[in-house]
């Protein structure tokens, strides 16, 4: 069974995403960008949202290692500079100013086409943005072999199913758990994913170290 599935890759994969799909993250922005949507458009909106997510990962999945052999990257290098950049989002979850959250960055509802919001910039980049789509690609690296790449799909339908519902009951939760547990959750997110990145860039320095200078390794 172990060899079919791999718990701990399995578990630091759904961590890591979950911390960078955080539906908690989406709700703020979301709830800007849609101000002044009727209701059916708001659910729609959500509706397209959830759907470019989960295909957008599934294809990342699928064609991620074509991606680094294409731009001649190595695995190593890659998990290097992904585990920068995913400490880097984490530190910046953790550092989040109460007073300007995330969706302050957002344009208002009115300065957007309504019908352009959902892929784009909803979806794609400002939920899964280079973050998710780092470690996505890193993790499909980490895996050896079409089995463990199944074992993901479930992580990427179920959080995808999460910003669904983050976003279709946006107004809900907004109400609800208010700015102060949302940014709580925030930098909860942020210490996790900051945790994640540096055994990231641990295990990628060690690879590299091992691929480009073996005899210094061996000695080590």
């Amino acid at each position: 069974m172990s060899d079919f599935f791999n718990v701990d890759l399995f578990l630091k994969f759904a961590i890591a995403l979950a911390a960078l799909l955080n539906p908690l993250l989406g709700v703020p922005v979301f709830l800007k960008m849609t101000n002044g949507y009727p209701p059916a458009e708001k659910r729609k909106v959500a509706h397209v949202v959830g759907v470019t997510i989960f295909v957008a990962c599934i294809v990342i999945l699928l064609i991620g290692e074509e991606i680094l052999a294409f731009f001649g990257i190595s695995i190593p290098g890659f998990q290097i500079t992904g585990g920068v950049v995913i400490f880097g989002l984490g530190l910046s979850l953790i550092q989040s100013d109460d007073s300007e959250p995330a969706s302050d960055q957002a344009a208002p509802a009115e300065d957007r086409p309504r019908r352009n919001i959902a892929v784009v910039p909803m979806a794609i980049p400002i939920m899964l943005g280079p973050g998710a789509i780092t470690t996505i690609i890193v993790f499909t690296q980490l895996m050896n072999d079409t089995s463990e790449l199944v074992t993901m799909v479930p992580v990427v339908l179920l959080i995808s199913v999460m910003v669904w519902l983050g976003l279709l009951f946006a107004d809900v939760i907004s109400r609800t758990l208010g700015d102060t547990v949302i940014n709580i959750v925030t930098r909860i997110m942020g210490l996790i994913l900051a945790a994640v990145a540096v055994e990231m860039l641990v295990a990628g320095v060690v690879a590299f170290a091992k691929l480009h200078f073996p005899a210094l390794v061996a000695g080590g």
